[in-house]
């Protein structure tokens, strides 16, 4: 059985330490960013619908009806 042929690999030039640091992390620039967190916005918080047992039992109900429709 034959996977595949091997194939000749081609020598890769030495590099020095500079040129490898330099592929690694670039250029350094002497730019200063500063980064500041906001402050989280406070808002208030949604109520909960209020819901009754009538309303949640008509819900399931319809639910069912279309459930049995398909």
């Amino acid at each position: 059985m034959l996977l595949g042929r091997r194939r000749n690999r081609r020598e890769l030039p030495q590099l020095a330490e500079e040129e490898v640091y330099a592929r690694s992390y670039g250029e350094r620039s002497d730019d200063v960013t500063n980064v500041k967190r906001r402050a989280p916005e406070e808002s208030e918080p949604e109520p909960a619908p209020r819901l009754s047992d009538r309303s949640i039992r008509d819900a399931f109900r319809a639910r069912l009806e279309r459930r049995d429709d398909t």
